[in-house]
């Protein structure tokens, strides 16, 4: 049975196991802090993102260096009759796939930028919420090919993470990128028309209800017949050519519309045909039958879209189906793989009895009994991304500090992501999962390929390792040993463990290991001086490779 009862207390290794679940981790001195506050306060902040530990001011000034890299100056286009000049864009700069320049239409760079979030985000939940909902709503660069595009789906998760689960599934069913990943754009169903049923397919069965449960073949096309012309429209100022490849135009933004032949502005463009149109019709008309019931497809009612009442019934005939799909899904990446039916059950009612309140859902987990009970404390493996960005957070200055040196002290995301190689070599290729369904988890990122690539990206964190661009060597993940690692100098090789393994908290390990470890690094006396120094550094990669640096 699930406990979902409240804690009224914890522990320093209670707050850690939370920050590592519920973020990307937390230093020992922030843990002291949280662990002086009552945890249900604490938590409501840490989810909310209120209080002055979550202020965004500092993080955002920073985004304006948080490329470390210079990028090559680009010279503006002129060689396309008729296109949007972009001017050329000196470094450093921000990760400007984010904003109007989204003909960098580059996934490595779209990776670093969203990496660099996650490390610096005061706010690391709503971070780790958006890494959540990208699994699950899965959708790949390779075909949506547009950076920009990517990252405002990001960022709907962000803003939209914990809202009503029926209202981030609407909104995600209305996100450009979606649209284009799952062929919505092409769902035609005027008339006589078949619509394109893949989109319907898979919001049922990957992204509300999971395979077989509840729905049959003949709902999979009454819902794509009212998601039919489901699609954007964008406008001409946001149609811009790349400077990179003349015949590459790239959208910088989309905005949703139906296709139902009503007018569409004449200074925008239909995805679809990517022409200029006054009118075009997708949608279809008159009703559906979906889960048994009747609906009017072409109804405003309550101010949704045309079809959304179709997408919204999943929720309310299918309610405990939904549920169940969901508690699945959440217990896996923030509680156990290991969960019992009864524990399945318990959660998945709290679900329901939370009307899908994503916010009352992730507080009532996250303060449960049940998510903090030991068993439960790194018993999960912890996905690449998540690892190598928790390990950055540790190792590498704050955001305060990173931001006061000259160069920047921000890790050279953009070089690590380099030729989109990184992550995906380590099991998770960041805003390109190979199909709708995106990675498995626990176990399943670990095998011996994506070990050899995790023990790569360790020294690179730990050992200081730096990489050539343009003739600059950059440091891949600047770390001071002394003043990052060690408030204090330690005095003793055991010192040394302690404070390494307090701020990587891997797992459990032999005594034996440790002990070895110790004896090989510092045979004799022991003195802090640079010999030490990068013998610590040396300790912190055995313990990013060991099996227990994989847990969290």
């Amino acid at each position: 049975m699930a406990n979902l009862a409240p804690v009224a207390a914890w522990t320093l290794p209670d707050v850690h196991h939370f920050a590592r679940r519920a973020g990307f981790g937390v230093t020992p001195e922030g843990a002291a802090a949280l662990q002086a506050q009552a945890p249900g306060a604490a938590i409501d902040a840490w989810i909310d993102g209120t209080g002055a530990a979550y202020d965004l001011t500092a993080f955002t000034t920073a985004l304006a260096t948080a490329d470390v890299v210079l990028e090559p100056q680009v010279n503006a286009n002129t060689s396309v009759a008729g296109s949007v000049d972009v001017p050329a864009v000196p470094g450093p700069h921000p990760f400007l796939v984010e904003g109007s320049d989204a003909w960098r239409n580059s996934l490595n760079t779209a990776q670093a930028a969203w990496a660099w979030r996650m490390q610096h985000n005061p706010y690391g939940f709503q971070e780790r919420m958006a890494l959540f909902w990208h699994n699950l709503f899965a959708t790949g660069q390779h075909k949506v090919d547009n950076a920009a595009l990517m990252l405002k789906q990001i960022q709907l998760f962000r803003a939209q993470g914990l809202a009503r689960f029926d209202d981030l599934l609407v909104a995600v069913s209305k996100d450009p990128a979606m649209c284009i990943w799952l062929d919505s754009v092409l769902n035609n169903a005027s008339g006589s028309r078949i619509p394109n049923e893949n989109y319907a397919r898979e919001a049922l069965e990957l992204y509300s209800l999971g395979a077989d449960n509840g729905y049959n073949q003949t709902d999979i096309t009454q819902l794509a017949r009212a998601l039919s012309g489901w699609s954007f429209t964008f406008a001409e100022a946001d149609y811009a050519t790349s400077p990179a490849n003349p015949n590459q135009r790239v959208a910088a933004d989309g905005r949703f519309k139906v296709y139902d032949g009503s007018a569409i502005a004449p200074d925008t463009r239909l995805w679809n045909s990517q022409v200029r149109a006054t009118s075009y019709a997708m949608h279809g008309t008159g009703t559906i039958t979906l889960f048994g019931q009747t609906l009017d497809i072409t109804t405003t009612a309550n101010g949704w879209e045309k079809g959304e009442n179709a997408l919204r019934s999943i929720l309310t005939a299918r309610g405990a189906n939904c549920a169940q799909f969901l508690a699945k899904r959440l217990l896996t990446h923030f509680v156990t793989a290991d969960y019992t039916a009864q524990d399945l059950n318990d959660v998945a009612a709290m679900i329901q009895a939370s009307t899908f309140d994503l916010r009352v859902v992730m507080k009532t987990l996250l303060k449960s009994q049940y998510f903090f009970d030991a068993a439960h404390r790194h018993a999960l493996a912890e996905g690449p991304v998540s690892w190598m960005v928790r390990a950055a957070r540790m190792l590498c200055p704050g955001l305060a500090a990173a931001s006061a040196q000259t160069p920047k002290g921000f890790p050279a995301w953009r070089l690590v992501t380099n030729n989109a190689t990184t992550f995906d070599q380590a099991g998770m290729k960041l805003l390109d999962p190979s199909g709708p369904n995106g990675w498995k988890e626990h176990t399943a990122w670990l095998n011996s390929n994506t070990m050899r690539y995790r023990t790569k990206a360790a020294a690179a964190i730990a050992l200081n390792e730096t990489r050539s661009y343009n003739g600059t060597s950059y440091p891949l993940f600047p770390t001071a040993v002394t003043t990052d690692w060690f408030p204090a100098a330690p005095t003793s090789a055991q010192a040394v463990y302690d404070r390494l393994e307090a701020l990587l908290q891997p797992g459990p390990l032999p005594a034996g290991v440790v002990s070895g470890w110790l004896s090989a690094l510092w045979p004799g006396a022991f003195a802090w001086d640079a010999a030490s120094q990068t013998k610590a550094r040396e300790l912190a990669f055995l313990i990013l490779c060991s099996p227990a640096g994989q847990l969290y």
